[in-house]
């Protein structure tokens, strides 16, 4: 019981070790023997993980983290384990508990470099992570906890912002090398001076702006909504001697704005210690406008990552709900996606490993076709469609039709193709079984034809001789004897033909009573007889004298062994050898009838018991008669509740008919 309780922290390195050596006694959790099952798989699942995770568990939070999180807590990592989450990370509780409330009542939330300040390492430190919440439900559904993987990402954003900081810096002395205007603001007399560049930006006549304007001829041209954050940046860099850096519009036309990134600071002269504002004006006019082109462009750009992911979504709710199996491959023709249905037909376990090829599940004979198919519409874009066989769970291969269509009608490196697989064997077998039996049945009609008109001829003759009135007595006698003889033979296969349709719709009432076995076969064998003296057989019986009652029709059983019997004589060649046997054995008695005739064939085996197979299945054509005998004595062996089988190791290697019947419990 104690390895049970443990065995979630086996597979947890270190931190497992230190769950299962602590005495946990005294912990609002109490002892691990009390911790809730819920608790010990999720953790169990968090130790075993390979990613920086950690669960929180009950009223306040207790944490419990796997090794790859350790670098994460950094000094506190000594004595976090167990702590409730607010004390572990006080410094940014604020900010993160009302997601934590939130993750308590069932919701989740995913963050992308999240930048926060911590201590853990006794100095405020500037991070950034990425992290999801879950919430972690115990056996009832109510939610217990929280389940969060983390990844800090503190270097790849950093590394983002100075390599931003360096493009800016490279586009600003790029910006620097034209287009730049300077100015100088006298601050005793509130003159401007400028150069032709700065007057070129304002619009204003070099000539004219250079001999010195008022500053305020040039601030007004400055955009209205931008003109008070100008003002007051001039006078706050005048007031303090500070750095004035600000940027701002100049309108040039209707709908046509100059923008202007303005420097500068507060001079004095030494020899007079008269003081000036000056600096320059850089026209960045084109950067702006690359700056909002690619801020419409990422915000175009999130649009359609946004759409796409809600509609990839879609597409795969939409596609683990049907019932086919859907996938997906790229303009090469490498599969790409496959909804759940997949691994449910298939038996495929979750997450598909990489080196997975579906080609494992087709059958051998239909793979050749599929991958001829399969690059023949890569190559020019026309519709996969196909038959195969699709081996499933259950090692049956069942069959299925393929489609696919490609996403785009030229076809190229953007191109996808969606298909889907249908499950078709029901139908497909259906539909051939429907075939076989029509033809069988067709088949069965002609030779039932054929067999009721062979003896219309003899007896149309004799009855010609007859109507001449020219034969003797004794002519006579054997004419009418022909006619007896066919007559008598197709009341046989008219009889046969009633036998098996009564059967076989329900019709025939067993007349039960307690049956003999001997007697049943000394019957059957009287039947038969002379057809076995006929063809030189050998007739042997092996049957106990002492053998168990069963309650049957005796006429039924004896039509059964004589059917097996007939067999047995008339597909055997002449001189050959029949063997019936009986045995009984747990309640239950067998009649064997085995002979070393033709046998049958391997592939016809299990077909011999099916009505309108005969014909062309077994051997009964050579030897005349319907061939539904076999049928007849399926239904009436299982009239009685019992089994009959046919068993041969070939042509031309016999065969044996066993028919297994309960018997009558013996007092």
């Amino acid at each position: 019981m104690t390895d049970q309780l443990f065995a979630f922290t086996l597979n947890g390195g270190a931190t497992g070790a230190r769950i299962r050596s602590r005495d946990w006694s005294g912990h609002p959790l109490g002892p691990l023997a009390q911790w809730p099952s819920a608790l010990r798989t999720t953790l169990g699942i968090v130790l075993g993980s390979s990613f920086p995770t950690f669960v929180t568990w009950g009223a306040a939070n207790h944490l419990f983290h796997n090794d790859a999180y350790l670098p994460m807590l950094g000094q506190k990592a000594d004595s976090a384990l167990g702590q409730p989450y607010e004390e572990v990370w006080s410094e940014v509780w604020s900010d993160l508990g009302p997601y934590v409330t939130r993750v308590l009542a069932g919701e989740s939330f995913f963050f992308e470099n999240y930048g926060t300040t911590l201590y853990r390492n006794g100095v405020p430190e500037q991070t950034y992570f990425t992290f999801s919440f879950s919430p972690v439900r115990d056996e009832a559904g109510v939610v217990r906890g929280l389940m969060c993987t983390v990844i800090e990402v503190t270097d790849k954003v950093l590394a983002l912002a100075r390599h931003k900081e360096a493009e800016e810096r490279l586009a600003l002395s790029l910006e620097a090398s034209g287009n730049i205007g300077t100015w100088s603001v006298d601050l005793e007399t509130g003159m401007t001076f400028v150069d032709e560049g700065f007057a070129r930006l304002f619009q204003m006549d070099a000539a004219t702006a250079g001999s010195g304007r008022a500053l305020a001829r040039f601030t007004d041209k400055i955009h209205a909504d931008d003109r008070p954050a100008v003002l007051a940046a001039i006078d706050h860099a005048i007031r303090t001697e500070t750095l004035y850096d600000v940027e701002y519009r100049i309108p040039q036309g209707p709908g046509q704005d100059a923008w202007v990134n303005a420097r500068g600071k507060v001079f004095a002269n030494i020899g007079t210690g008269r003081r000036s504002f000056a600096g320059i004006a850089i026209d960045i006019t084109a950067r702006k406008l690359a700056e909002q082109r690619r801020i419409e462009s990422e915000r175009a750009a999130a649009r359609a990552e946004r759409a796409m992911r809600d509609s990839e979504t879609r597409f795969r709710l939409m596609a683990d709900d049907i019932p086919q199996i859907v996938w997906a491959a790229d303009a090469a023709g490498e599969n790409d996606y496959l909804n759940t249905r997949w691994f449910e037909y298939t038996g495929e376990p979750q997450p598909r490993r990489p080196d997975s090829d579906w080609r494992r599940y087709v059958h051998p004979d239909d793979l050749q076709e599929l991958e001829q198919a399969w690059r023949d519409s890569l190559a020019n874009g026309s519709r996969l469609e196909l038959e195969l066989r699709l081996r499933h769970h259950s090692g049956q291969y069942r069959w299925v039709l393929n489609r696919a269509v490609p996403s785009t009608e030229t076809i190229g490196p953007d191109t996808r193709w969606l298909g889907t697989l249908t499950d078709i064997h029901d139908k497909k077998t259906g539909e051939e079984e429907l075939r076989t039996q029509s033809r069988r049945k067709d088949e069965f009609l002609a030779m039932l034809a054929h067999e009721l008109r062979n003896p219309l001829a003899p007896i149309s003759t004799a009855a010609h001789l007859l109507a001449l009135g020219r034969l003797d007595t004794s002519q006579v006698r054997a004419t009418s004897e022909v006619i007896v003889r066919q007559v008598r033979h197709m009341t046989s296969l008219v009889d046969d033909l009633l036998d098996v349709s009564r059967v076989t719709r329900g019709l025939v009432e067993l007349d039960r009573g307690i049956v003999d076995l001997p007697s049943v076969l000394a019957s059957a064998i009287e039947q038969v007889q002379p057809l076995v003296e006929a063809r030189g057989h050998a007739l042997v019986v092996d049957a106990p004298s002492a053998l168990p009652l069963v309650n049957g029709d005796r006429v039924r059983l004896v039509q059964i062994v004589t059917n097996l019997l007939n067999n047995a004589a008339k597909y055997t060649a002449p001189g050959g050898h029949i063997a019936i046997s009986v045995s009984a054995a747990a309640g239950q008695v067998s009649i064997a009838v085995r002979d070393n005739g033709q046998g049958i064939a391997a592939d016809v085996l299990p077909h011999v018991f099916e009505l309108f197979t005969q014909a062309e299945r077994t051997p009964d054509r050579s030897q005349g008669g319907l061939g539904i005998g076999l049928a007849l004595v399926l239904s009436l062996v299982q009239l009685h509740g019992g089994t009959v089988r046919a068993v041969s190791s070939g042509l031309g290697h016999g065969s044996t008919f066993t028919v297994t019947l309960p018997a009558l419990a013996q007092d």
